[in-house]
This record gives structure tokens, sequence and C-alpha cells, in this order.
């Protein structure tokens, strides 16, 4: 799937948060910095997760409009889903979505096919219910695809207490470590209205409408020593006032309704479509964390 609205957490205080406009990420493995810090800059970024022992996906649209992806230690039965005994990805990169837990556990899908392995047994039993039948190219889910599993709500599998839930409202309903807060009361009133879909991937932002008189949005905040509010949020800006020239790791993206164009490498046919967002202009670099471990590997 495209996200338009994401929450990664990883161990040391590592952190991935992504919305239509705006992205803010902290301590991530270095591939991944100099990735979304690099010149020519990325246009996007489609997916992204983290998993335990180094273990990371990313696929995003480059400055040339490609869809790429990179990873590194990915469980076996992922890897084969993905690759299918080719020499490069053959799944669809522009739709495709991935979350992974411990003990080489994850779910993948894209607009065609699913793929899971080790999930808790209730969970397998629940999607079990929903299937209707499936190969290695495609997967039926009940009710023409009313069934297929569509989350908003993000889980931690390196915080089980942490969550985000957010609605097609654009509601958002959290609880995350104290050292995420920061960005992610700057992140979340960004979140938009979301539709739903009869496909087997998440709500899409819904498109905007002519102006008409509201009521203030709802946003939960995460605050110390007392529970989440309800607070208005006007002309919010992901990024702090700094010094001209002072690195921050929380930057503001240009607002779009996304659009249909074209993919053009690793497992996305010619002509497939999906929504992409025009590229960030002057996007400053995240913190680097120099002490991360383990030695990347590309696919």
């Amino acid at each position: 799937m495209p996200i338009f609205a994401t929450f990664v957490l990883g161990k040391k205080e590592n952190y991935f948060f992504n919305t239509p406009t705006h992205w803010a990420w902290h301590n991530l493995p270095p591939d991944i910095e100099a990735l979304f810090t690099k010149t020519p800059a990325i246009k996007d970024v489609i997916e992204f997760a983290l998993g335990s022992n180094g273990t990371y996906f990313v696929s995003y649209r480059d400055h040339d409009g490609q869809v790429l992806c990179k990873h590194y230690n990915l469980p076996n039965a992922l890897t084969s889903w993905l690759y299918c005994s080719q020499p490069t990805v053959v799944r669809d990169l522009t739709t495709m979505s991935i979350t992974l837990g411990p003990y080489d556990s994850y779910y993948a899908w894209d607009k065609a096919s699913a793929s899971w392995s080790n999930l808790p047994p209730k969970l397998e039993k629940s999607i079990l219910n929903r299937l209707e039948s499936q190969d290695t190219w495609k997967t039926t889910w009940k009710a023409n695809g009313a069934e297929a599993p569509s989350f908003g709500l993000h889980l931690f599998p390196s915080h089980p207490d942490a969550y985000v839930l957010i609605t097609t409202a654009g509601k958002s309903f959290s609880n995350l470590p104290e050292f995420t807060w920061v960005d992610y009361n700057k992140i979340s009133p960004a979140l938009p209205s979301f539709v739903q879909s009869m496909q087997p991937i998440p709500p899409i932002p819904q498109p905007k409408q002519p102006a008409i008189a509201q009521a203030p949005p709802f946003v939960q905040y995460q605050q110390a020593y007392q529970q989440p509010y309800v607070q208005p949020q006007q002309n919010h800006n992901c990024c702090p006032p700094t010094g001209l020239g002072a690195p921050h790791n929380c930057c503001p993206q240009q607002p779009t309704q996304p659009r249909p164009a074209s993919a053009y490498a690793y497992g996305a046919p010619l002509g497939s479509q999906f929504y992409t967002n025009p590229p960030a202009e002057g996007q400053q670099s995240g913190y680097t964390n120099g002490g991360y471990a383990g030695g990347p590997v590309y696919r």
C-alpha cells in the first residue's frame, strides 16, 4: 500500500512516523538514514517495517519515479513470497504492505495476494475465517473483499503496550512511549480523513471537499501524568523552530491529493496505478546513529 499514515517503533528508541504531508524519524539504521537524506531526494516512502535483529524492509519512490526497495534479514518465508525464485521482487511494490513481528512472524500483502507466517494462533484463525481461496498469485477474501484485513491499528512488538488507532474520520488514539511524544504531537493533527475501499488495502485519504464550517478536529495528544485530551490544532507544522541550518528529524512534505501514476520497476507492472506525492523539497536530515550494528544486504 502507499503508506498514507504509518507508525513504526523499533528498539533503541528508533521510530518512523509518516502522514501524507509530514514525516519524522529518529535513530534509524544508517542505511535508511542515508536513503532518506540522499541527493537527489526520494519522492516518497511507500512502506517501511522494522523488526528485531536489524531486520527492515523499505519501499520508496525514487527521484526519477522508479519504485524500489531495500531490505535486510527478512524471514525466509517472506523472502520466498517476495521473489518467487526470481532475481527481483515480483510483488506489486506500489500496493504492498508488510508488518514484522517476533520469531520470524510477519503479515504481507499487495493488491493481488497475501502471505503470513508464525502469527499468534487466534489472529491466524481470524484471518483463515475470512479467506475464501489462495494460491501463489492470488488471495480471495470473502464478501468480495470486504472481509480482507485492513488495518488502521498499529501495534509494536518492541513495545507490547503501545498502539496507534486511526479512524476513517482521521481521529487518532494512542499509547506511545514518551520519547516519541514530541514528533507524534506534531504529526497527529496532519492525519487526513480516510475512505475505506473494498480492496484489501488500508483506507486512502478522502478528497478535499469545498470549505464548509466545521467543528474543530478531535486530536488526542500524548501527555505526562494525565490522560490525553481533546485539543484543536491550527496551522500545524512538523518542524520546530530552529536556528538556520540546524539539523532536525521532523520534515514537512508538500501537501497534495494523491493522483494516479505508473510504476516501472521491481515487480510493479507497467501501467499499474498507484497514488503518489510530489517530491518534498528542502528536506533536512534526521539524526544519525553511528552505533547501529549489522551490515545491510540489498536485493
